[in-house]
Order: C-alpha cells, then structure tokens, then sequence
C-alpha cells in the first residue's frame, strides 16, 4: 500500500513540475511576441530603425517589467 501511494505522490508531483514548467515557457513565448510586435511597431514608424535592436530595447524593458 504504501509503495502504491508513494508512486501516486511522485507521479502527481512530476505533473505538477511539468504544468509549472509549461507555463513558464508559455509566459516567456508571450513576453517575446509582445516584445516583437512593440519592436515591428517602432520599426514601421521609422523604418531606418533596425529591427534586431528595436528588438532588443523592447525585451529589455519587458525584463525589467
């Protein structure tokens, strides 16, 4: 019985790691689409910006943030 209910403990802990990691990566995947769309913005408002350091100043302050 106890084998059983230690297996069971485990097993609902792996699930938990794995929700919680899940959700970490789906909020970093939000913080970068926020990120690039900020940095798309800033470049069509001027277009001799680069992207890949517009890019970069908005990840930074969503860091920050």
């Amino acid at each position: 019985m106890d084998s059983y209910d230690d297996d069971e403990r485990e097993l609902n802990r792996k699930k938990e790691n794995a929700a919680d990691d899940t959700k970490g990566g789906l909020e970093e995947m939000g913080d970068k689409m926020k990120s690039g769309a900020k940095a798309m913005g800033n470049k069509m408002k001027d277009t001799h910006k680069d992207m890949d350091t517009e890019y970069n100043k908005e990840k930074l302050k969503e860091d920050v943030d």
